[in-house]
C-alpha cells in the first residue's frame, strides 16, 4: 500500500489551479452548506437541548447562542475559503498556519472519529424514520437499509460531483420546504403561546448550574449546526471559488439559522418544552399533533429527504479531505487518485463509504457520537479561526475576495467563547470529551511513524 509521497502542494494553497472538474455553481455550493447543516440534528438535537434546559427560554437561548457563534466562526472561514480555495478546506488552512502535524491531527480526527461516524449516525436516522412506514421493522433490517443508503450514495458520487450536486440541490429544497410547512402549520393552527411556560427554570432544578446546563445543551445544538464549512472541502470543484465559497458559507448559514429558530419555536408552540424533551421523534409528534397521522407521515418523508441529502453531502465533502491529505503526502498515495473519466477522487469515496458502512454495524446513539467528538472538533474550530490573525500578519498581500465581517471582533468572540465552551464541556462531560481528545492525541505517534516511514522509503 505504500508509495512515494506526492509533490508538496502547500506552495499552491493560494492558487486556483486544479485537476478536478469545476461543476458546482453558487446555488449548488450554497445547498452543500444548507444540506450538510440541516440533517439529523434538527430532528434529534431539540429533545436533548430541551431535556437539559427544562425551560423554553433557555432552550431558545442555546439555539441563538450557537447560531451567533457559528456565524462568528463562519465569517472567518469565509475569508479563508476565498483566500485558499483548495480541496480539503480546514486541513489546508491548518497546514499553512500551524504546519503539517496539526493539519494531520485534524484529518486523523475527522477520518477516524467524525466523518464515518456522522454518516453512519445520519444513515441510521434515515432508516429509523423509514420504519414509520414499515411494520415489522427489526434492527437488522434498519441497519441493512442504512448500509444500502450509504453504498448507493457512494456509487452515485463516484460517477461525478454533478450527480451528487443534483441530489443535494433537490433534497435541500425539499427539506427546507418541509420544515417551512411545519412552521406555517404551527403558527396558524390554533397556536397556544402558553406552551412556552415556564420560560425560565427554577434555580434549584439546575443541578449543574446555568453555565453547565447551557454548555451541555450547546453540545447537541452545535451538533445540529455543524457543517457550515462544508463548501470549503469542495472548493476546487466550485466555479469562481474566490467569490462563491465565501458567499455559500455566509448565505447558507444565515438561511439555516432562521430555519432552526423558527422550527424550535414551532416544536415548543405545539408540544411545550417538556413535550419536546420527552419526544423520540419530535418532528413527527409535532405534525401529528397538528393534523393527525397524515402530518406524521408527511414530516417523516421530510426527515428521510433531509437525512438522505446530508449523507450525500458527507460523501461530497469527506472524500475531498482524504484526497487533500494524500496529495500532501500524509495518507496513502492511492487515495489521491483522480478517476480519469469522472474526475472525482474515486478511491477516497470508496474508502469513506466502506468506513461508514463498518460504523453502522457498531454504532451507538446519535447523542453519544456528537458528545464524543465535540471537544476534539472544537480544538480545531478554535485554532482554525485564530489563524485569521496569523494570516493577516504573515500573508498581508494574499488574495482576499472577502474579508471577515467585524474583524477583529467577530473572530475574537468566537475564539474566546469557544475556549470557554471547550473547558466547560470537558468539565461537564469528561467521559465523552476525553474519548474524542484521546483519539486526537493518538494521532501524534501515528504522524511520527508516518513521516519516518516516508523518509525511510525516500532514502531506500
Amino acid at each position: 500500500m505504500s508509495a512515494s509521497r506526492p509533490a508538496d502542494k502547500s506552495s499552491d494553497a493560494f492558487g486556483t489551479e486544479t485537476e478536478l472538474r469545476r461543476d458546482l455553481g453558487p446555488v449548488s455550493a450554497t445547498t452543500v452548506i444548507i444540506g450538510m447543516i440541516i440533517g439529523s440534528g434538527i430532528f434529534a438535537g431539540p429533545s436533548i437541548v430541551a431535556r437539559y434546559t427544562d425551560s423554553s427560554g433557555l432552550t431558545m437561548l442555546v439555539w441563538v447562542i450557537c447560531g451567533l457563534m457559528s456565524f462568528c466562526g463562519a465569517v472567518s472561514y469565509a475569508e479563508l475559503g476565498g483566500m485558499m480555495p483548495r480541496a480539503g478546506g480546514v486541513f489546508v488552512y491548518l497546514k499553512e498556519a500551524y504546519g503539517p502535524l496539526w493539519a494531520f491531527l485534524f484529518g486523523w480526527t475527522s477520518l477516524l472519529a467524525v466523518r464515518p461516524a456522522n454518516m453512519a449516525a445520519i444513515a441510521i436516522v434515515f432508516s429509523t424514520y423509514l420504519g414509520f412506514f414499515i411494520t415489522p421493522y427489526p434492527d437488522w433490517m434498519m441497519r441493512s437499509v442504512a448500509v444500502f443508503t450509504v453504498v448507493m450514495l457512494g456509487f452515485i458520487n463516484y460517477f461525478g460531483i454533478r450527480f451528487g450536486a443534483l441530489i443535494q440541490n433537490l433534497s435541500t429544497f425539499l427539506k427546507v420546504g418541509g420544515l417551512g410547512v411545519l412552521v406555517l402549520f404551527a403558527l396558524t393552527i390554533t397556536p397556544d403561546f402558553g406552551q412556552f411556560d415556564p420560560v425560565w427554570p427554577e434555580p434549584e432544578t439546575l443541578n449543574l448550574g446555568i453555565i453547565g446546563v447551557i454548555s451541555l445543551g450547546m453540545v447537541a445544538a452545535f451538533g445540529a449546526y455543524d457543517g457550515w464549512d462544508s463548501s470549503t472541502y469542495v472548493a476546487e470543484e466550485i466555479k469562481n471559488p474566490r467569490r462563491n465559497v465565501p458567499l455559500s458559507i455566509i448565505l447558507g448559514l444565515a438561511i439555516t439559522m432562521v430555519v432552526y429558530l423558527l422550527v424550535n419555536v414551532a416544536y415548543i408552540l405545539v408540544l411545550s418544552n417538556t413535550g419536546v424533551a420527552q419526544s423520540e421523534r419530535v418532528a413527527s409528534d409535532t405534525m401529528e399533533q397538528l393534523i393527525g397521522p397524515v402530518g406524521g407521515a408527511f414530516i417523516s418523508i421530510a426527515v428521510l429527504v433531509s437525512t438522505f441529502g446530508t449523507v450525500n453531502g458527507h460523501l461530497m465533502t469527506g472524500p475531498r479531505l482524504c484526497y487533500a491529505m494524500a496529495r500532501q503526502g500524509m495518507f496513502f498515495s492511492w487515495v489521491a487518485h483522480i478517476h480519469p473519466v469522472y474526475k472525482t477522487p474515486s478511491n477516497a469515496i470508496i474508502l469513506l463509504t466502506c468506513a461508514a458502512a463498518v460504523y453502522i454495524i457498531f454504532l451507538g446513539s446519535w447523542e453519544t457520537i456528537i458528545a464524543s467528538r465535540t471537544a476534539a472538533l472544537w480544538l480545531f474550530y478554535i485554532t482554525n479561526t485564530f489563524s485569521i490573525f496569523l494570516f493577516r500578519r504573515s500573508h498581508p498581500d494574499a488574495p482576499r475576495s472577502y474579508r471577515t465581517w467585524g474583524y477583529p471582533v467577530t473572530p475574537a468572540i468566537f475564539v474566546l467563547i469557544g475556549v470557554t465552551f471547550f473547558v466547560s464541556i470537558v468539565v461537564s462531560d469528561p467521559g465523552h470529551s476525553l474519548l474524542g481528545l484521546c483519539i486526537t492525541g493518538l494521532g501524534v505517534p501515528v504522524y511520527r511513524y508516518w513521516i519516518q516511514r516516508w523518509q525511510f522509503e525516500e532514502t531506500d
